[in-house]
């Protein structure tokens, strides 16, 4: 009975400190249940506290087995994924982006692209970057109205011809008229200066001819004809009708306020409303010859309201 008691003891003993070395009468015992007190220790540590024992190659304290970015420099702060952080999630890390907070492409070293010279076209796509010019000429100015974006024009202040590269051809005045054969409107027929190397008109004709001028308006920012120049065209009409060997050529012109190609699409719509409105009048569409240049070629300045309105306008020329 007391050895049993002393056994009761020694478990109350046991269960109020939870933790204890056993120790027995025998010593054999004691070393044996101080053994199984150890394993029983092992035991007890908590399955869920992971241990790694893994690498960590690029040493930004995250192992490789869950880095997602195992080569990120050295000292380059990571998130908890082991890749360096890129605050405008543009896909460039911040320490290789020049504009952190800014998204850009790659090819721009993480910045957006700009636009030096203020046209409207994004610096990548534009072929002169540093000189304000036109979407139809990929963001290049034609400085003489050529046709031939300064970029290509080897003489990019002097109209010229695609042939020599946007200069003037030797030259050349195949009808001996004064106006040379490249801006010449009928090469092959002596004229007047003032009528772009075509023949003098009757005055009775020329007389027509600047009264359409004169009286032609469109609607603000259309190329609808505003119903008062009718008349005037009407009698351009007519001398077209009864001279079969004239032929007109029409081209478009406007100031320089507001979109350069916007202007350089109106210019052109309207000269082909005045080219529609003739043919409604009886006069044959092959006998009629339509072009547009926008802003490029100024009759005055654009610095006052007098200067523009000279500057938008639709001139017609008469070819014989």
């Amino acid at each position: 009975m007391k050895h049993f008691l002393r056994v009761l003891i020694l478990l109350l003993l046991v269960s109020a400190a939870g933790t204890f070395e056993v120790s027995a009468q025998n010593p054999a015992q004691s070393k044996k249940y101080k053994k199984k007190a150890k394993a029983a220790k092992k035991k007890k540590k908590d399955p869920y506290t992971p241990v790694y024992h893994d690498a960590d190659a690029d040493h930004d304290g995250v192992p490789d087995s869950r880095d997602q970015c195992i080569h990120t420099p050295k000292g380059e702060p990571v998130t908890t994924f082991g890749c360096p952080y890129d605050v405008d999630f543009d896909g460039i890390f911040d320490y290789e982006d020049s504009c952190k907070n800014e998204a850009g492409p790659r090819e721009n070293h993480g910045c957006p692209w700009g636009d030096r010279d203020g046209d409207g076209i994004m610096d990548n796509v534009d072929d002169c970057p540093d000189k304000a010019g036109l979407k139809t000429y990929h963001g290049c100015p034609d400085t003489d109205g050529d046709g031939i974006p300064d970029n290509k024009d080897k003489c990019p202040t002097v109209p010229g011809i695609v042939k020599y590269e946007g200069c003037p051809p030797p030259y050349s005045d195949i009808d001996g008229d004064g106006v040379e054969d490249y801006s010449d409107l009928c090469p092959s027929t002596p004229g007047v200066k003032t009528n772009r190397g075509c023949p003098e008109l009757k005055p009775a004709d020329k007389a027509a001819l600047q009264k359409a001028f004169d009286n032609l308006l469109f609607e603000s920012g259309s190329d609808v004809i505003v119903s008062s120049s009718f008349q005037s065209l009407d009698d351009l009409a007519k001398v077209l009708r009864n001279n079969l060997s004239f032929k007109l050529y029409i081209e478009g012109h406007t100031d320089n306020v507001g979109d350069d190609d916007a202007n350089l699409d109106l210019s052109k719509r309207r000269a082909i409303s005045v080219k529609n409105y003739l043919i409604s009048k009886g006069v044959a569409g092959t006998r009629l010859s339509t072009d547009g240049f926008g802003e490029m070629k100024p009759v005055d300045t654009n610095e006052t309201p007098e200067g523009r309105k000279k500057n938008r306008r639709v001139e017609m020329h008469i070819l014989q």
